[in-house]
């Protein structure tokens, strides 16, 4: 439902009894709820909005969003559905359905939860519960029994159980990352880590062969739906270990047999660490990827850092990263071509191929700072550029004029300088005599160490750099917030140079939608290469309070805000 953009059609904030009608909504949809659940969902003093939606197709939905994150959202017949922010605080609003976690990437494409992918709570006619057609129940995963999606239930119970395994499940109405989840980036959470429903298989359950092991019974505990009160456990039971060799076969009582004193070194295939590298660099940056992208930066800055471990070539069975790419490009992940000889790009990326599409990254490439990477491209780091004045010493350390350095960088090229050059102390104090070049700089023929360094800084422009991934981009203009007028004498807001610090617009327009309530555009100027956003009305206060509070731009860096409205004076 949420998969694909929706428009905002109005956004306001509701007034203390109709909070109260909210409240009253939800005993009324959701029985069973307490008081102090209420009270999680819908606290007193909060903040709560109501959002008209415009989603795909043209019909109108109503969210009801408590401190900016969406909590519930309406049907046709105006009943309430939780969202997962919800579920999240409220596990027990709804009945679950489990399914394993490489299914999760289908919901999040549009897919409904098909019986195939579902994990049986249970034997006989109770192994889907006992539900009713279009109830709502929740969906999480085998790891993790934090919901994931949401949706109505296609059939009742008892015809899941009569169609056998096969056919749909769970219409998906609101699933994790959709367009929804997503409706204000600062506020949005990832998924809970809490226990998982069945017990994950650890890499001690599949010991190498002949290695000893332990033989043990583990219990799978499957989760209470409504009506079944009793508990089952399943015993997995293990057979003992037979290991053959060409002379002779051994029987081996795998409880008995003591652990082994000999190590057998652990092979690593490294083909497989660059496989899984290269789908985690497309899964968590191909779609940040500026376009054509020479394959030589693609592996250095983006395939590198995703590898699970370092990633040794001559180890692979390719020896050359061209290679793999050949292999990749045959399977379809990408279209490369070679503009000129030796020198190969990619021109584009296929994101619904299916081995890409089921990749799920491991936690640890996972976690590089999501809720970063929804408003920025890069990061922003502070430098000094060499001005004129500065320009004769740094020449002499193959800099030109207009280059940008960093503070740490600067006071380490100064300290090799003077050693290097033997600069001689002045007496027994510890000050320096200057030779021509510095005291050009300085003015001075002596000085302390520090002095000179921030002497240094002082003659050179303080300003920004960019920083993607290990590379470095040119310095960047201030973000320009400008007023102008439209047809029927209607201000709007216009900011320029959003894109030169790494904001992507579009979740930046979405934010002004929700926080300002008023209309965006994005439009490309004649003769600019880069977008402008235009908000309706005077919003140069927000814009420039949503700046430098939620993105971390430096006030220094924004210029317009003496546009702004003049604050009432508080009686």
């Amino acid at each position: 439902m949420f998969i694909k953009p929706f428009k905002i059609k109005s956004n306001v904030q509701l007034k203390g009894s109709d909070g109260k009608k909210l409240r009253n909504k939800i005993q009324r949809d959701f029985p069973h709820v307490t008081d102090a659940d209420l009270n999680t969902l819908v606290p007193n003093k909060a903040t709560i909005t109501l959002v008209k939606l415009i989603v795909y197709a043209g019909s109108n939905c109503v969210v009801y969003a408590v401190e900016k994150r969406p909590v519930f959202f309406e049907d046709e017949n105006e009943k309430l559905i939780p969202t997962l922010y919800a579920l999240w605080l409220v596990p027990t609003l709804v009945p679950y359905f489990t399914t394993h976690p490489a299914v999760l990437p289908k919901l999040g494409n549009g897919a409904d939860l098909m019986l195939p992918g579902v994990i049986r709570q249970g034997t006989g006619m109770a192994a889907y519960g006992h539900y009713k057609k279009d109830q709502l129940v929740a969906v999480n995963l085998t790891s993790n029994q934090s919901a994931v999606a949401i949706g109505r239930l296609v059939r009742s119970s008892e015809d899941l159980y009569m169609c056998g395994g096969h056919g749909a499940c769970v219409n998906i109405l609101h699933v994790f990352g959709d367009k929804l989840w997503g409706i204000e980036p600062s506020v949005t959470l990832q998924i809970p880590q809490c226990e998982a429903v069945m017990e994950i298989p650890k890499d001690d359950d599949f010991p190498a062969l002949g290695a000893p092991t332990k033989k043990k019974a583990a219990s799978i505990e499957v989760p209470n739906k409504e009506k079944e009160d009793n508990e089952q456990e399943i015993i997995n039971k293990t057979e003992d270990l037979e290991i053959s060799t060409e002379r002779n076969e051994v029987s081996v009582d795998v409880e008995e047999q003591e652990p082994s004193t000999s190590t057998v070194p652990e092979v690593v295939d490294m083909d497989s660490v660059l496989r899984r590298a290269f789908l985690t660099a497309l899964k968590m940056d191909g779609k940040n990827l500026t376009l054509p992208l020479l394959t030589s930066n693609f592996y250095r800055v983006h395939v590198l850092p995703a590898a699970e471990q370092q990633i040794d070539l001559k180890q692979t069975s390719y020896k050359k990263f061209s290679k793999f790419l050949a292999e990749m490009v045959d399977k379809g992940f990408l279209v490369v071509r070679e503009e000129s000889k030796g020198v190969e790009k990619i021109f584009s990326i296929d994101f619904e191929h299916p081995d890409l599409v089921n990749f799920i990254p491991n936690s640890t490439s996972a976690e590089k700072d999501d809720s970063k990477a929804q408003l920025f491209h890069v990061a922003m780091t502070e430098l000094y550029t060499v001005t004129d004045e500065t320009v004769p010493f740094f020449t002499k350390l193959n800099f030109k004029k207009g280059d940008g350095i960093a503070s740490t960088q600067i006071k380490k090229m100064l300290k090799e300088y003077i050693s290097k050059n033997q600069l001689p102390y002045v007496g027994n104090s510890k000050q320096i005599r200057l030779d021509v070049t510095l005291s050009e700089i300085c003015k001075l023929e002596a000085a302390m160490f520090d002095d000179v360094y921030h002497t240094v800084l002082a003659k050179m422009h303080h300003t920004y750099e960019m920083r993607g991934k290990n590379q470095l981009s040119s310095n960047k203009p201030p973000i320009q917030m400008t007023l102008a007028t439209r047809s029927g004498n209607k201000k709007v807001t216009l900011v320029s140079n959003l894109e030169a610090y790494g904001i992507i617009i579009s979740e930046f327009a979405k934010a002004c939608k929700v926080g300002a309530a008023a209309s965006t555009a994005v439009v490309r100027l004649p003769h600019q290469k880069q977008d402008q956003l235009q908000v309706q009305g005077n919003q140069i206060r927000f814009l420039h309070n949503l700046l430098t509070e939620t993105y971390k731009i430096p006030p220094r860096q924004i210029q317009g805000l003496d546009l702004a409205k003049k604050e009432k004076k508080k009686k």
